[in-house]
Formats: structure tokens, C-alpha cells, sequence
């Protein structure tokens, strides 16, 4: 009984019989609305603020490829995603897939993860949001205040406490007008969101146009390798061999991390900081740009006018002799945030395959690939954040007025058009300036704003406002969709008892949303975006989100064989082919994500095991289904038929 519970199999006859109950959702979206979902789900903090940060500490001008393998691995899984979704144009998405082909307990595992695909990602959305207001702010004091004088939120209202400040206080806003906004209806979401997708895109297309024309090729294929960011202890010691020759032998393992390097040997920091301040003396007027561009409170200290061709930084430290503290209490800083070695390999690194892949990354490393395969890679396990989205069409595939026709429609327009639109973008802003220049935060408009600096041009700060404008509309409208598919997930998952549902399950009746979950949720997500680190909540999105993929290729595959006879109005091509190559990229890009993120995965997941278990399982409506069929025919352990 108990093994027939947690791996029954809900039916497409059962599925396709959901759809007429009283509390289906109402079927408003046709192919257009259905394409603008997606876009408006994919293009937001991926293009806009991420892309910034793995081109400057993962992956180089070497993002365009990144791009490339996440792009592939979407599309494989997108395909497989189009089947289903035409099939059984039911909420739930891969929840509801893999409860019809894998089981009740796999089915709920997904639907725990796919919480960290949504939710989760809403949050590292809302956080980047915080970004790109912040520079809009600024960009706007420039042009309406006296000049000089910029405007910024505060550093204690805009980091969560782990980076510095109290919490981030615009993320949480603007999570709370989200949440009012979807309790309202889908109609009124799905027009929202159409207006935010026009004006987003209209900025991309103008950031690709009037950016082309500021792209120095040079930034691609000839700045020395030598230049990319300090990735990890072992990077960092690499470079430093007088340092590294008074480290005794096997002080430094695989999962040795700076600060625990410097709490086995303090003696090193003088050493180190000492290193620091002659290098910097040693700089001339255009190693100082590029330091001071990565150093903002360094660069604040120091007046405008004093930046000419012919300062050094040895000039800098005879003006400002204060700086050589500075310098030396945030070399210290920056060597204890340095992660141990296996974070570039992420578990391959872990599992002891360092030493084999090692010789493949120095092979491959160029001025166009300065971090190697394991950057490239990385960078496309946490580029592939911006794909996040287009599946999310799967979930609103009840909600669509044609969904055989038009749900594989939508999840392929959408994600060929942000594809193409990625790479262009990712071209273009590594191309302005060089890679390890590019502001992590808000990277788009802070390259545009950098060139009005210098060239004192007034449009291009416009310009620099303007994408601020854009980008501001285009996470919003990703929160849009993104919030709204993960209330669809947890609709699903009441439906079948899995969850509360005088909670999760309830629609409104003049609204016909489901608000109680849409508010218990978005408190969620207003709380872990304004108190987490962003970095730690994007790679539980990705790897929560490739953990899906995989699932949903898998089920695919096995409906075509214990189902061959059911009506497929859309057919993933080369079923046999794409859907394991589907798992394999996937997988892959699994494999480099750091270890630690793994270990919360399986926390979370575990976490997730236990309400199942203590709920679930109990509340199951497949299985309350087994127990009255038991009554009916007088059936007992394992003579029970199976619904």
C-alpha cells in the first residue's frame, strides 16, 4: 500500500477531466499573450544585470558562448516542454508532467523544486531590480540636479545584512505591488505585463543599435589573459609565487578558501598588503582607470580633476597617503572572499577531477576565453538564469484560448527571439568596455553612463537613463510571470491534495486567481530578496531549474513508451535524440555549479521529503481514490487497483 501510494501515476484521462471542474481558470490567452509571457519572463535580470557579472568574473567576452550552450540545452528541453504542454494543457507544468509519468513522490519532488525555480528566482529579480532604480536614480539626479551632484539610495536600505546593509528595502516594495497586482486577475497581469514587454524590448533593440556603434573589438581578442578577475584561492596564489613559496606544502587543499588560508598563516598579511600598495604605486594612468573602476570607494576618495594622463599611483599616494590603508584593509577583505579552488570546477571539481580538467581550461584560455572551459561553463550554468521563463508558459497552458496550437507556439518564438537578442546584448557590453571594467550591478546602463564620462556626452547619459527605464519595466514584467507560474504550481499541487488547500487551492470568486497563495507567497519572496545575498539565490534558481529540465525531458520519453497511443498534438522531433541530449547539457551545467549549492539542494529537497511524508502522502487525493476503491471491492494490500 504504501510504495502503490507514494508512486501512483495520475492518468491524461484524469488530467484532461480536471480542466472541467468548477475551479478551472478562465481562457484568456491567445498566441501573442502566450509569446509576451514568455519574453516578458525571459528578458529581465538575465540580460540585464547577470550577463554583466559572469562576463566580468566567470566567462569574459567568452559569455556570447555561454550563451550559446544554455540556449541549446533550453531548446532541448523546450521541445520536450511543447509536447506536454499540447497534451495536457493543465496548470502545474513540470509538476504535472511528471506526475503522469513518474510517480506521485517524483511529482512532488519536482513541484518542491520547481519553488526554486520561481520563487526564488522572483527574488534575485526583485534584488537586481533594486540595481537598476538605484542607477535610475542616479542617472536622473544627473540630468535634472545641479551638476555634481548625484542621488543614490543609501547602502543600508538597498544590501541584505549579509552584504553590508539592513535589508533591501526596493526589492520588497516592489514584491508588494507585484502581489496586489496578481491578485487582481490574469487579464489585468496579461495586460500589464504586454505594455512592460514593448518598452523593454524597444531599449534592447536600442542599446544593441547605439551600442554597435561604441564596440572596441579589441576588448574580444587582444587584452591579456592576465587581466581577468581573481577567481579563487588557487588563481589568486598562481599569480602570486613569492607569496605562494611561503605556504608550506599541502597547507592549501582543494576546499581551502582564503580566509581560511590567512586564519592557519595571519604572518601573510602583511606580505600581502604590502604587495598591494607597491603594485598600486607602481600603476600607471590607465591601470589606475581600470583599478579604480573595480575599487568605487577607493575611486570616491579621490577629486576628478586630479585624473590626468599623467598620474600614477604613486603620485595618488603622495597627495592621499590615507589610501595606503584603505588599500590594505580591502586587500585583506578581498583575499578572505576569495572560494577555495573547487569552486571554479564546481562537484567535477570536488569529485577529484581537477587535475584531468585542468590542462583542457589552460588550452582553451585566450583573450576571448581569459577564464577557460570551467569558465565558460560556469558562465553557462549561471547565464542560464536568463532562459529562466519560457517554461513558464507551460503553467498558464490552462489559461490559453487554443493551448494544442498555441502553448508549443509560444514557448519557441520566445525563446528563439531571446536567444538571438541575448548573444547581440552580450556582444555589445562586453565590446564597450573591457570585461573586468563591467559594473556587476547594473552593467548596461553603468557602460553607456561610463562612456558619457568620458566623452561628456549628453545623450549617451540620456541614453544611460533610458536603459535604466527599460530595464526597470523588464524585471517588473519578469515578476509579473514568474510569480504568477509559481501560484499556478501550488493550484496544481492543492488540486491533488498535496498542499493545503484552504490555501493554495482556493480561487477567487470574482477574481478567479488563486489570491490566498499569491499573498502567503509573495511574502515569501518580499522576505528573501530584501534579507538574502542575491549570488546564493541565483545558483539555488539554476540548479533547481536544471534539476526540472532534466525531469521533464525524462518524462517525455516515458510517456511516448507506456503511452504511444495518446493524441500528441505537437511532436518533439527526434523524441529519442533530443530528449537525452536535453539531460546530458543539462546535467552538465549542473556539474559546475559550487559544491555548496549542492549541499543546499539537497537540504532543501530534504526539507521538502519531509511534508510530503508528514502531509502529503495523507492527504493525496489519488490516494484517498486507492482507499474507496479498497471499500468498493473489498481489496487489501497488494490486491488494491490502481486509479
Amino acid at each position: 500500500m504504501f510504495w502503490k501510494r507514494i508512486f501512483q501515476r495520475k492518468s491524461l484521462e484524469t488530467l484532461l477531466e480536471e480542466m472541467a471542474g468548477e475551479n478551472r481558470l478562465r481562457r484568456v490567452l491567445g498566441p501573442i499573450s502566450l509569446t509576451s509571457l514568455g519574453v516578458g519572463a525571459i528578458i529581465g535580470a538575465g540580460i540585464f544585470a547577470i550577463t554583466g557579472r559572469v562576463a566580468a568574473e566567470d566567462a569574459g567576452p567568452g559569455i556570447m558562448l555561454s550563451f550559446v550552450v544554455a540556449g541549446f540545452a533550453c531548446a532541448f528541453a523546450a521541445l520536450c516542454y511543447a509536447e506536454f504542454a499540447a497534451m495536457a494543457p493543465v496548470a502545474g507544468s513540470a509538476y504535472t508532467y511528471t506526475y503522469a509519468t513518474l510517480g506521485e513522490i517524483w511529482a512532488w519532488i519536482i513541484g518542491w523544486d520547481l519553488v526554486l525555480e520561481y520563487a526564488m528566482s522572483c527574488s534575485v529579480v526583485a534584488a537586481h531590480w533594486t540595481s537598476y532604480f538605484n542607477e535610475f536614480i542616479r542617472t536622473s539626479s544627473k540630468a535634472f540636479v545641479e551638476a555634481g551632484h548625484e542621488w543614490t539610495i543609501p547602502d543600508q536600505l538597498k544590501n541584505d545584512p549579509f552584504s553590508g546593509g539592513y535589508l533591501n528595502l526596493p526589492a520588497v516594495l516592489i514584491m508588494v505591488l507585484i502581489t496586489v497586482v496578481l491578485v487582481i486577475g490574469i487579464r489585468e497581469s496579461a495586460t500589464t505585463n504586454a505594455i512592460l514587454v514593448v518598452v523593454k524590448l524597444a531599449v534592447v533593440f536600442f542599446v544593441i543599435a547605439v551600442g554597435w556603434g561604441y564596440i572596441n573589438s579589441a576588448n574580444w581578442n587582444t587584452l591579456p589573459v592576465e587581466k581577468r578577475r581573481v577567481t579563487d584561492l588557487a588563481d589568486f596564489l598562481n599569480r602570486k609565487p613569492d607569496i605562494k613559496a611561503q605556504i608550506p606544502a599541502g597547507d592549501v587543499t582543494f576546499n581551502t578558501s582564503g580566509k581560511a588560508l590567512l586564519e592557519a598563516h595571519p604572518e601573510l598579511e602583511k606580505p600581502l598588503a604590502a604587495a598591494r600598495v607597491n603594485e598600486f604605486k607602481a600603476m600607471s594612468a590607465t591601470d589606475l582607470g581600470d583599478f579604480l573602476q573595480r575599487n568605487p570607494k577607493i575611486k570616491a576618495e579621490i577629486p576628478a580633476d586630479e585624473m590626468t594622463d599623467a598620474t600614477t599611483g604613486a603620485t595618488l599616494l603622495q597627495k592621499h597617503p590615507k589610501l595606503e590603508e584603505q588599500l590594505s584593509t580591502g586587500t585583506i577583505d578581498e583575499i578572505k572572499g576569495l572560494p577555495a579552488e573547487v569552486k571554479k570546477w564546481g562537484l567535477l571539481g570536488a569529485l577529484g577531477l581537477k587535475e584531468t580538467l585542468t590542462p583542457l581550461d589552460t588550452s582553451v584560455r585566450s583573450p576571448f576565453i581569459p577564464y577557460g572551459i570551467s569558465g565558460l561553463m560556469a558562465g553557462a550554468a549561471l547565464v542560464f538564469f536568463a532562459y529562466i521563463g519560457f517554461d513558464s508558459i507551460s503553467t498558464h497552458s490552462e489559461e490559453a484560448i487554443k493551448p494544442k496550437r498555441d502553448v508549443p507556439l509560444g514557448i519557441i518564438a520566445s525563446l528563439a527571439l531571446c536567444t538571438v537578442l541575448y548573444i547581440l546584448m552580450a556582444a555589445v557590453i562586453t565590446g564597450m568596455e573591457p570585461y573586468y571594467q563591467i559594473d556587476t550591478g547594473a552593467p548596461v546602463a553603468a557602460a553607456f553612463r561610463h562612456k558619457a564620462e568620458l566623452t561628456h556626452s549628453r545623450v549617451l547619459n540620456a541614453s544611460a537613463w533610458l536603459i535604466s527605464v527599460g530595464a526597470l519595466a523588464g524585471m517588473t514584467s519578469v515578476l509579473l510571470v514568474i510569480f504568477l507560474s509559481q501560484a499556478r504550481v501550488f493550484l496544481a499541487m492543492a488540486r491533488d491534495g498535496l498542499l493545503p488547500h484552504s490555501i493554495f487551492g482556493v480561487v477567487h470568486e470574482r477574481f478567479r486567481t488563486p489570491h490566498r497563495s499569491t499573498m502567503l507567497t509573495g511574502l515569501f519572496i518580499a522576505l528573501a530578496a530584501g534579507f538574502f545575498p542575491v549570488k546564493t539565490l541565483e545558483e539555488m534558481v539554476n540548479i533547481g531549474t536544471l534539476l526540472a529540465f532534466i525531469f521533464v525531458c525524462a518524462s517525455v520519453m516515458v510517456l511516448r513508451i507506456t503511452r504511444p497511443d495518446a493524441e500528441r498534438p505537437f511532436r518533439c522531433p527526434g523524441l529519442f535524440i533530443i530528449a537525452p541530449l536535453g539531460i546530458i547539457v543539462n546535467l552538465a551545467m549542473m556539474l559546475f555549479l559550487p559544491l555548496d549549492t549542492w549541499y543546499r539542494l539537497i537540504v532543501w529537497l530534504f526539507v521538502g521529503l519531509l511534508i510530503y511524508f508528514f502531509y502529503g502522502m495523507w492527504h493525496s487525493t489519488m490516494s484517498h481514490n486507492i482507499e474507496r476503491e479498497m471499500k468498493l471491492h473489498g481489496a487489501t494490500g497488494s490486491d488494491a487497483p490502481l486509479t
